[in-house]
């Protein structure tokens, strides 16, 4: 299918992409850079129930989310 990016650079998903996957307003993309192609992909409720799920896990250090970042950059380094 080609669609024609608006003059806001929009897109609008035609009407038989948004059935097949239940899509919505509000609803969520994942939106994918791989090569030199863009890549949607429908991210179902799955995403919320997995935030919910980690604002209930408590740290097990007092390190702040600054200070896990600054490690995590060193580490891949």
């Amino acid at each position: 299918m080609i669609v024609e990016m608006s003059k806001g650079r929009q897109i609008t998903l035609p009407a038989e992409l948004r059935e097949e996957f239940d899509l919505s307003a509000g609803s969520k993309i994942e939106i994918v850079k791989r090569n030199k192609e863009i890549v949607l992909r429908p991210i179902g409720d799955e995403l919320d129930v997995l935030f919910k799920a980690a604002k209930s896990i408590k740290p097990k250090h007092n390190l702040t989310a600054k200070q896990m970042d600054e490690l995590n950059e060193r580490l891949l380094r």
